[in-house]
This record gives structure tokens, C-alpha cells and sequence, in this order.
């Protein structure tokens, strides 16, 4: 983010509380109309829905600078569509729907920062869309792979990335509609294979060009997100 973008956002966000959230506590109810627009300081809060069995289905992931519900937000919807929950122990700000509008129309940078990150998201969830619409486990979990190598990584050396969320077994299963134990065989083979390593207490790390090799659509595997 433009450091004079963070400056004037950080002005007009320590003017609200930013409120604590545990791991796990829900922010918004699916349905509920919400008191505020969020946004996050720290942490990381997942959006999902849930099917009629209960299962949970992952829609999108913010972190730091990242505003919700959007559509209430901007007037587009009366209640929150999805489920908000803290995905980590999260911090944030808690500003009138009204105050943020007024604050992200009068400032052409915040606004143009904001539109930045919503085509981000858009490129994340049609990612996400083409990654469901394999039939085989492995494509699934390769192209969910990529998404997030695209959309919640950093660079930690030549052609590897360091996954920024810390997912288990299930988060990849409920990300990819898979069982949980055919996502647990799929993700050892690619950490056989060297594409991935992990550890229970360590985030995901990826070798985009062992990656690039085994995903079979050559044009995504080799397009890059400009920073």
C-alpha cells in the first residue's frame, strides 16, 4: 500500500475503536444487518456460507486494510450475505457505514486503493470458481493452490512462496469441497513430490515452478499478479 494512502487511512481510522475478536468468534451473522463497516487492523477474518449439511464453504479471506461486508456497506444489500469470522485473533476498526462512505468519496487515493483490492478479489474468486469446476481431486487442490499463491503469499526465495494463511487439512478440504481425508492424500503426494512443504506448526511453502510444472492449463500456470 502507498505510504501516503496508509497515512491518511490510519488519521481517519484511529478516530474509531478497533475491537478485539478471538479465533473463531463470529464478527457477522449471516442474515444480520451489522452495526458498522469493518475493517481490519490485524489478523485475518474468512467469509463463508454454510450448505444444508452444515458444511462450511469458504468465500474470501481479509486481512490487513480490508473493509466488510462490502454490499451492505455500499447499499447493495440489507443484511450481510455471508458468515464473518475471525480466521486468527484479529483487531478491528468499527466505523459508521455512513462515516467510511463519506470518508472513501472525498479522498480519490483511499478510493482508488479500495477499487484495487476489490479487482484482486475479483481475480481471486474466479480463480477459486475455475479451481471447483475440476472434476479430479488433484486439479481441485492444484488450482486452489494457485489461487492462493496469487492472492495470500509472499516471496521467500527464487520461485517460492510462503502461504500467508495458516490452513489446515480441513480449511483446504471445506476450500475445495473435498474430504478431508482425500484432501490429506492429495497434499502428501505434492509434498512427496516437492512442490509443497508443511508442518503442523508451520505455514504452507510452495515451489511456484514445481507448481507450474504439474498444473496441466499452461497459461495459468505461468501468469503472474503484478504487485
Amino acid at each position: 500500500m502507498n505510504s501516503d494512502v496508509a497515512s491518511v487511512e490510519q488519521s481517519f481510522f484511529s478516530n474509531y475503536p478497533a475491537k478485539e475478536f478471538q479465533k473463531g468468534e463470529i464478527v457477522v451473522f449471516q442474515g444480520e444487518a451489522p452495526r458498522y463497516t469493518y475493517v481490519v487492523k490485524e489478523g485475518v477474518v474468512k467469509s463463508y456460507n454454510l450448505s444444508v449439511n452444515g458444511d462450511e464453504k469458504p468465500v474470501s479471506f481479509y486481512d490487513q486494510g480490508s473493509a466488510f461486508p462490502v454490499p451492505w456497506t455500499f447499499g447493495k444489500a440489507p443484511s450481510s450475505f455471508y458468515y464473518f469470522e475471525a480466521f486468527t485473533d484479529a483487531k478491528l476498526y468499527c466505523v459508521p457505514r455512513e462515516a467510511y462512505l463519506q470518508f472513501v468519496q472525498q479522498h480519490p487515493s483511499v478510493m482508488y486503493r479500495l477499487l484495487e483490492s476489490f479487482v484482486i478479489e475479483h481475480i481471486g474468486n474466479t480463480m477459486r470458481l475455475n479451481a471447483l469446476q475440476h472434476s479430479r481431486a488433484s486439479d481441485k487442490l492444484l488450482y486452489t493452490l494457485h489461487y492462493l499463491t496469487m492472492t495470500h503469499s509472499r516471496p521467500i526465495g527464487p520461485r517460492q512462496v510462503e502461504i500467508t494463511l495458516s490452513l489446515t487439512h480441513q480449511d483446504f478440504a471445506n476450500l475445495t469441497g473435498l474430504t478431508r481425508e482425500t484432501t490429506a492424500t492429495e497434499l502428501n503426494k505434492l509434498k512427496t513430490q516437492g512442490v509443497i512443504s508443511y508442518g503442523k506448526q508451520t505455514l504452507y511453502k510452495v515451489k511456484l515452478d514445481k507448481l507450474h510444472d504439474v498444473i496441466n492449463d499452461q497459461f495459468l500456470a505461468d501468469m503472474e499478479m503484478t504487485p
